[in-house]
């Protein structure tokens, strides 16, 4: 099994445990003391993802290998991230959107039942395009399952 192909709430969990983490080792990372080999090999072994997967699959070469792209796509995100914070003329990841776009997003939650968890004003452009693209196709990208818990169907 792969990643991808885990349902959205346990990539979800997947997700904090290997960010808490990898935020944990930012410094080892960044530097190349800590590869993402290792890194890896250290969070399959933990007990915190025991917890939400199986031995069966946490063994399975394809998830360890899925895993492992998948952790550094999460390494690239974050390293992306810590650059474009430290240039201050860099705005596009953090641009927060115009009323336009926090009107469609509005619109579609109340056509399709949605409610999001947060206030609109701490969205960015990038998550209200991944929330729309979310409640469109139920569909969220490798890296951005935080948005799974950005937004819930009204009961």
């Amino acid at each position: 099994m792969l990643v991808e192909e885990l349902n959205l709430e346990t990539r979800c969990k997947i997700y904090t445990i290997t960010k808490k983490v990898l935020r944990k080792y930012q410094k080892g990372i960044i530097s190349g003391k800590l590869t993402s080999d290792k890194f890896v090999h250290n969070i399959l072994g933990d007990v915190s993802i025991h917890e939400v997967l199986p031995d069966e699959i946490l063994e399975e070469s394809d998830f360890i290998d899925s895993y492992h792209h998948y952790v550094d796509k999460l390494i690239c995100i974050q390293n992306e991230n810590l650059i474009n914070s430290k240039n201050r003329n860099y705005k596009k990841a953090n641009e927060k959107p115009d009323v336009s776009k926090v009107m469609k997003l509005k619109h579609l939650l109340n056509d399709t039942g949605y409610v999001l968890s947060i206030p609109c004003q701490y969205l960015t452009i990038s998550d209200i395009d991944n929330i729309s693209k979310y409640i469109t196709t139920g569909d969220i990208d490798l890296g951005n399952e935080k948005i799974y818990n950005y937004v819930y169907k009204e009961h």
